[in-house]
């Protein structure tokens, strides 16, 4: 699966602006991509069902491999998606955390993760176990979530796009 991104990054020329107001020369060099962990916003959409919501995935460990949380709220919720078998969460009380993830990065630009454990897919009402790829640069990371259906085996994929440490670009 081939996932497309075109972000420019606006650290390196924020970073080259008061050089070249000086009249210092050249620009500095483009920023690479963030590290992993950190706090990661954004949105997702069903490509099949349309559907959509907020994503929030909130990473800590290394620049290379990480784990927490995705937090996938969709349109009209008042709850993050839970853990399959997770009670809820008791009245006026926020839900305890969302999905726990594993992420990876391989080479500057690819990040892959799964989440542990399934849960219920509000799309098709159904138990499913997910993974997720994507492409970083810089500061975002736009993808796919791949959920497979456990009883009936179908996948389905959601495009999403998270910006680090919150909905800028």
């Amino acid at each position: 699966m081939r996932i497309s991104m075109a972000v420019a990054t606006l650290a390196a020329v924020l970073a080259a602006a008061p050089a070249l107001a000086q009249g210092r020369g050249a620009a500095a060099a483009p920023a690479g991509p963030a590290p992993l962990a950190g706090r990661w916003e954004g949105t997702f959409t069903n490509d099949i069902t349309q559907k959509s919501g907020k994503l929030v995935l909130t990473l800590a460990g290394s620049d290379e491999s990480a784990s927490g949380q995705l937090m996938l709220t969709p349109v009209g919720a008042k709850t993050a998606i839970s853990p399959e078998g997770a009670a809820a969460p008791a009245k006026g009380k926020a839900p305890a955390g969302g999905l726990l993830v594993n992420a990876m990065k391989s080479g500057d630009e690819m990040v892959t993760g799964s989440v542990d454990g399934s849960y219920v897919d509000p799309g098709c009402n159904c138990a499913v176990v997910s993974t997720f790829e994507g492409e970083l640069q810089g500061n975002t990371i736009v993808g796919t979530i791949s959920a497979r259906d456990a009883r009936t085996g179908q996948w389905n994929f959601t495009s999403f796009t998270a910006t680090k440490g919150g909905g800028r670009r």
